[in-house]
């Protein structure tokens, strides 16, 4: 017998996933940055991904607050 799942809560529990696993790497990259000089930081490719990924998050926190939202 196949089990299914709620697509509502198969999405929360996704976003909860994702929450999780944003909250861990903020915390790592922070851990790395106390190791490295700020100009090792700046040589570093996923900085820009970082900032990228930054920006989408906060297009989506101006999208619901009634901003101009993601691109």
């Amino acid at each position: 017998m196949e089990k299914t799942f709620d697509p509502l809560k198969v999405v929360e529990w996704q976003d909860a996933i994702i929450r999780i696993q944003s909250t861990v790497i903020d915390e790592l990259f922070l851990l790395l940055m106390q190791h490295i000089s700020a100009e090792e930081a700046d040589r570093l490719p996923v900085l820009d991904k970082i900032s990228t990924a930054a920006k989408i998050r906060q297009d989506l926190v101006d999208g619901a607050q009634g901003g101009k939202g993601p691109p």
